[in-house]
């Protein structure tokens, strides 16, 4: 049991802390330390990536199994903070609006269907 229990605190510290150690990497400080440096800004890019990748399946786990709603909230929030994390870290500069938007050139999409 005692097994069992450690697996759990160790699922549950992956929700909660994933978030917030992504979104702090991609923070502005950090980001213009590690940009004096080549190899650390990969190093910080690549720990971005892979904290998000690892904590963002565990999350969905949470989101869509029976579990009590308070830890199924932190898995939301964490989610929505690791999402937060990624845009920053690859998608700085263009907002979030324009990454849903269709494009003009689309012959499917509204503004080919003229």
């Amino acid at each position: 049991m005692e097994s069992l229990v450690l697996v759990v605190a160790a699922l549950v510290a992956l929700v909660l802390f994933t978030g917030p150690i992504a979104l702090l990497l991609t923070s502005k400080l950090f980001w213009e330390f590690t940009k004096r440096n080549k190899a650390i800004w990969w190093i910080r890019r690549l720990a971005v990536a892979a904290i998000a990748l690892i904590g963002m399946p565990v999350q969905m786990v949470f989101i869509f199994n029976q579990i009590p709603s308070g830890v199924k909230a932190l898995s939301f929030i964490g989610f929505g903070l690791n999402t937060i994390a990624l845009k920053r870290e690859f998608v700085r500069n263009i907002p979030w609006r324009s990454l849903f938007k269709m494009q003009s050139g689309d012959a499917n999409g509204p503004a080919g269907q003229r």
